[in-house]
């Protein structure tokens, strides 16, 4: 893999109310970089705040099986992701701060040389209530790879 990336940041969560079940999908396209360090792959890559234009930096580190997420900016965050394993953080917003859980029910890495595919479905409690079954996808791709499409659902 290069230094220079191109990654897609895929959500989608399967919101639990009582109600009536909602989802929302949300994607990030972004141009980043890539590093491989002691055993673990370290992806940096910046998005802006639909909402205000404030930039939140994000690092993803990858090891064996297990995914770190962190953001900083306008959201501080740090999430972790490991099958069978429920982890806990705080997730810093500018309305308050929250207390996040995340389960992993399946979790998927798959590795080339120009590509890291990593799927994730998960469980979220948020202090301490289940309010959604998520998945994510995200996929890091060598910038010259030629890899990247943009497909119309």
């Amino acid at each position: 893999m290069t230094e220079d990336i191109l990654i897609s940041v895929k959500g989608l969560h399967a919101l639990n109310d009582a109600e009536d079940e909602q989802e929302q999908e949300i994607e990030v396209f972004s141009a980043g970089k890539y590093y491989f360090k002691n055993g673990k792959h370290y992806i940096l890559y910046e998005e802006q705040s639909e909402e205000d234009g404030f930039i939140i930096k994000n690092r993803i580190t990858l090891k064996n099986d297990c995914l770190e997420v962190q953001k900083k900016g306008l959201i501080d965050s740090k999430m972790i992701f490991e099958q069978d394993k429920k982890n806990t953080s705080w997730y810093n917003t500018p309305f308050g701060n929250l207390l996040a859980g995340t389960t992993v029910t399946d979790m998927s890495v798959k590795e080339a040389d120009d590509l890291i595919d990593i799927h994730v479905k998960y469980e979220l409690e948020v202090n301490y209530e289940r309010v959604a079954d998520c998945c994510i996808q995200i996929k890091v791709m060598a910038k010259d790879s030629g890899l990247f499409h943009i497909t119309e659902s």
